[in-house]
């Protein structure tokens, strides 16, 4: 079992939402000190992926595995809370906001606001429908991190910066702790 556990378990007694954010930063803090797996994370060559942990009602909490110099697309989190905690290496996030007002299905005009390096132990929260962002590792070294979510993460937007469009995905799994690897979608 992974030494995730402890930060389950105090999730469970009191869900992300009902805690402030120096609670869930200690409570990240504490799992990224002693983390361990069972087996090694999945991996895919110039790509993430998205191990899940745990997951109920409440929230969810998924490990990702980035390749050196891979990135996500530019995403938002589907109106729920995320809590991400960088484990190994290092991660870049890129922020930007959304300009329009979401009223015009798929269009969306986003622009860049800021850029940060998030190294080992770093917290990033996001929380809100246009609260947006694009994370990926440096090109030198892989990279894992530890994102909880306030609810499981079904579905969430996509942008594309260039052709100010956007589009709905549904959130999958490539591998579930205890599970058989294999894509697994979000129920």
């Amino acid at each position: 079992m992974t030494t995730f556990r402890p930060l389950i378990g105090d999730l469970q007694e009191r869900a992300p939402l009902d805690r402030g954010l120096r609670d869930m930063a200690r409570l990240l803090s504490a799992a990224s000190d002693s983390w361990t797996l069972p087996r090694p994370l999945l991996s895919r060559e110039n790509a993430y992926t998205r191990t899940r942990v745990h997951r109920d009602g409440r929230f969810e909490v998924v490990l990702l595995n980035w390749a050196a110099g891979a990135f996500s697309a530019i995403h938002d989190h589907g109106g729920q809370h995320c809590w991400m905690s960088v484990l190994e290496g290092s991660l870049w996030v890129d922020d930007f906001v959304r300009l329009d007002n979401g009223e015009r299905p798929g269009f969306a005009r986003i622009e860049a606001r800021d850029s940060r390096l998030l190294g080992s132990g770093d917290l990033d929260l996001r929380s809100g429908p246009f609260d947006l962002h694009r994370v990926g590792a440096t090109a030198g070294a892989p990279a894992i991190s530890l994102h909880v979510y306030a609810a499981p993460l079904r579905k969430y937007t996509v942008y594309d910066e260039l052709s100010d469009r956007c589009q709905t995905v549904i959130g999958t799994y490539d591998d579930v702790l205890g599970e058989r690897r294999r894509l697994v979608p979000v129920r």
